[in-house]
């Protein structure tokens, strides 16, 4: 019978040390970080979920499950590779057991790729006189990413014709660089103006009557 209490006081110690008591508060933690924000369309970075317990150690987590929540801006592999698309923001949600943590990403345009037509192309004239619309142009990412403060180059090709200021405009908030409107040379047919930036050129064409 003198056995009992040592007994009694021997359990209240394992249920301690099972996590019911001591010195240690709150639950453990998921957290997930990338070494590098926002992310540049175009690039990858690998994120890495961390579990922080109740003492403030912390450790890798293991057999993570990873999700975005729009793959269009954000995709992610099973390893937790992100690769970044579309410019936009994405929530990055990664899960270990039954725990949860969530990061905030955000996806910036990456470098200039191609220019485009934006409007202004295919217009009609009388030959000498002025076209309606001004030459409109956007300068893309390899992802379709509208870029700003890009220069485009105005220049006329064939016909004789010009280009009022600004001719060299930058593509603006909205991604387009417009020139001034163009005036038709004295010939008729088809008059053509080239629109150049850094990453190459496209070509507008007007039917001067």
């Amino acid at each position: 019978m003198r056995l009992k209490p040592f007994i009694l006081s021997t359990a209240c110690v394992l249920a301690a040390g099972c996590g019911g008591g001591g010195s240690s508060s709150g639950p453990s933690t998921l957290s997930v970080t990338i070494p590098t924000s926002p992310i540049t369309s175009g690039t990858s970075v690998q994120a890495v979920a961390s579990i922080t317990d109740a003492s403030g150690a912390t450790s890798p987590a293991s057999n993570v499950t990873w999700s975005s929540s729009n793959r269009n801006v954000l995709a992610v592999t099973s390893s937790g590779l992100l690769t970044a698309a579309k410019a936009g923001a994405a929530i990055i949600t990664a899960t270990s057991g039954s725990l949860v943590g969530e990061l905030a990403v955000t996806v910036i345009p990456g470098a200039p790729n191609r220019i485009v037509i934006y409007s202004g192309d295919g217009q009609v004239g009388n030959r000498g006189g002025t076209l309606p619309d001004p030459l409109c142009t956007n300068v893309l990412d390899a992802a379709g990413n509208l870029l700003t403060g890009i220069t485009v180059t105005y220049v006329v090709a064939t016909g004789g014709g010009a280009i009022a200021a600004p001719t060299s405009p930058a593509t603006d908030g909205q991604g387009i660089a417009t020139s001034g409107h163009w005036t038709l040379g004295l010939g008729t047919g088809v008059q053509t103006v080239t629109a150049t930036a850094s990453v190459g050129s496209v070509t507008f064409h007007a039917n001067s009557q």
